[in-house]
Order: structure tokens, then sequence, then C-alpha cells
């Protein structure tokens, strides 16, 4: 396996244990962005001061080109597209919210034809496919309704549409990522993506009184407790990770390896709630997996 695939699973794996987090919060959608932006930037910054000292060098390579790229890429695939997914979270519930997220291979399939060139093989389309139809098969199942975590309810309409919506931001951004970071590397592409949503969230909260007193109220121990490890794994690690697959791999094949959380969340939720597993949640595993195989194969 490429080590883009490898990145973009681990991410994958990081992003669903950081859903389990994020779905335990009675926060906003919008708040919940705002706290893993700014933690996130101080983290990435972190990173990439370290990083630096240690190459000897602390200039940034990035183009103008290429902020622009990373900037648009931070606004619709991390404001927009995570504020939207956190909202089909808190609805939903991890694994219903996580599977409807993985339709945005569909549109990263189109929009990388449509802009990258990158049309897909037989292999890679049935591949595809197969995962897609085997991911839906393991999260329908009835006990997935217990799983909701019912702090900010909202109908199953608006769930699965803040997701579907979510899906298509978040493959924009990745076509946007993936043009951006032509010329610098994929911690810098990280940092630009999480700082120019960070500032545009800020901006947001603090026009409106309401988010910014429920911004500033936030920072409890109850809170802090998920807050901080949610954004540790998900947003400076998982995705540093998910810009390291974008930039070597093809478009829909990573945006497809990214989109198997609900595979990893069917033995988190186990571990972490004792959800039982059905049988259709095991052998649509086991079909998503040959998908997957398909499609890093083709």
């Amino acid at each position: 396996m490429h080590h883009t695939e490898l990145a973009a699973l681990t991410a994958a794996l990081l992003w669903t244990c950081s859903s389990m987090l994020w779905g335990r919060l009675k926060l906003s959608a919008l708040t919940l962005n705002q706290f893993k932006n700014v933690f996130g930037c101080v983290l990435i910054g972190g990173h990439l001061l370290v990083a630096g000292l240690m190459a000897g060098t602390l200039t940034f390579t990035t183009s103008s080109t290429a902020w622009g790229w990373l900037t648009l890429s931070g606004l619709i695939g991390i404001v927009v597209g995570d504020t939207f997914y956190f909202r089909s979270l808190q609805i939903l519930g991890p694994r219903r919210a996580l599977i409807v997220a993985c339709f945005s291979p569909l549109f990263a399939v189109a929009l990388g034809g449509q802009y990258l060139g990158e049309l897909p093989s037989a292999s890679v389309s049935a591949g595809i496919l197969l995962t897609m139809i085997s991911v839906i098969a393991v999260v329908s199942d009835r006990k997935a309704n217990a799983e909701s975590p019912g702090l900010m309810p909202g109908s199953l309409t608006a769930g699965v549409l803040f997701g579907i919506g979510g899906a298509f931001c978040q493959a924009i951004g990745g076509l946007f990522s993936t043009l951006g970071m032509t010329e610098c590397s994929p911690l810098e592409a990280t940092l630009i993506r999480l700082l120019a949503a960070a500032i545009i969230t800020s901006m947001w909260m603090f026009i409106r009184t309401r988010k910014q007193n429920q911004f500033l109220h936030g920072f409890t121990k109850a809170n802090l407790r998920f807050l901080i490890p949610a954004t540790a794994i998900g947003t400076w690690l998982g995705i540093w990770l998910s810009q390291v697959a974008y930039q070597g791999g093809n478009l829909a094949v990573i945006q497809t390896l990214l989109s198997t959380c609900p595979l990893f969340a069917i033995p988190v939720i186990w571990l972490a709630d004792g959800h039982k597993v059905s049988r259709q949640a095991i052998i649509g595993t086991a079909f998503a997996l040959l998908g997957i195989w398909l499609t890093v194969r083709g």
C-alpha cells in the first residue's frame, strides 16, 4: 500500500475517534468548529516550528497562488463543510453521520475528472461503488438509532441534508487542497487552511453576541476533557495526514479512503459505548474492505 493511502486510512481512523468525542459536547456546531480551528492552529503551528528548527529553516515555501487555493479550501471544506458535518453528527450520531459523509467520493470523482483530468479506471470505479454500498449497509441497521447523542436534536431530514452538504464541501475542499499543494508541504497547507478557517469563524462568532458568549463560556473542565483530545487527534493529526494523502494521491481514491470512517466506527463505538455489532454490519464491513482493496489496486 502506498504511503498516501496509508495516511488516508489513518486519518479516517483518527476522525472516527474524534467524532465520538465531538458528539459528547452540548455546544453548537459553529462553536465546535471554532474551538477546533483555534486549538488546531496552535498545535499545527507548534508542529511546523519544531519541524522547521530541526530542518534548519523556518521559511514558508507557499506561493501567493497556493495561499489562495488553500484559503478557499479552508473556507469551503473546514468552515462550511465541518460545521455542516458537526450538525449532522449531533442529529444522527457518529455512524449515521459518517455514512452520509461517505458520499463525498462521488462528488470527488466528478470534480477530479472535470478539473484534474483524473478519469477513474473500471477497477477504481467498481471499488468506490462497492465501498459506498457496503458502508451504507454497515450503518443502516436499526441499532444505529440508539447511537444518536440527543444533545442537540433535529429532524432526520435535516441531519441527512447537513451531511450531504458537508460531503459536497469536503470534496471541493479536497480539490482546492490538491491544487494548492503543488508548491508547499502538507504541514504548511494544513496550517494555512486552519488559519483561514479560524479567522473566518472568529469573525462570524464575534459578530454574533450570543455565539460569542457561548464560545467564551465553553472553556469548562467538562468540555475541555473532550475538546483537547478531539482537536489533537482529529484536527492536528487527522487533517495533516489527509493533506499528505491529497498531495500524492488520486483525489477520488483518497476521498474514498478518507470516507471509510464508518468501518472504524464499529469497533470504536463497541469499545466506547458497548453497542453490539450486528451481522449486517460485519458482512458490510467485509465487502467494504474488498472495495477499498479494489480502489487502492486500481
